[in-house]
């Protein structure tokens, strides 16, 4: 990907962002939910593939979908308005399964660094317990005995 249609792409995402915020108002988009994570423009700049996660089931993700899908052309148009290029890009809408595979991914690795941190932590304490049992039988060892230095006086 070159410079030029990485640019294009950064434009693209956050004014389709935008869009979505203000000038969309399909009840079944939620931009709360909703999120470009990223988009792919070819060379020719003449297309655009955007990949979008939304925060929800996959009946929310499907209608989101079906829903941008369908306003394609609205969000194209809107989008030439705001964007000087020569050719809009014809817009097309995908699920960005990337995002979703390194969320789960995510998922496990906190799960497991919990799993250690909990095992951890019940080892410091059952440490700890046996230093208190060996500071207490210690301080008993001295005090039955009585006071060093009160008999060497």
């Amino acid at each position: 990907m070159s410079r030029r249609t990485e640019r294009v792409g950064n434009l693209i995402r956050s004014t389709i962002g935008e869009l979505l915020l203000s000038k969309i108002s399909d009840p079944r988009i939620d931009p709360a939910r909703t999120s470009i994570t990223r988009v792919e423009v070819p060379e020719d700049l003449l297309s655009a593939k955007v990949y979008i996660s939304v925060l929800g089931n996959e009946t929310q993700e499907r209608t989101t979908l079906r829903a941008l899908r369908h306003a394609a052309g609205h969000i194209q148009e809107l989008m030439a308005r705001q964007i000087e290029l020569r050719n809009t890009p014809l817009l097309t809408f995908e699920l960005d399964k990337k995002f979703k595979n390194t969320l789960k991914t995510y998922s496990v690795i906190q799960q497991a660094m919990d799993e250690i941190n909990r095992k951890e932590e019940l080892k410091r304490r059952a440490e700890g317990a046996g230093d208190d049992d060996a500071e207490s039988s210690a301080q008993q060892d001295i005090e039955p005995g009585g006071d060093e230095e009160e008999s060497g006086q």
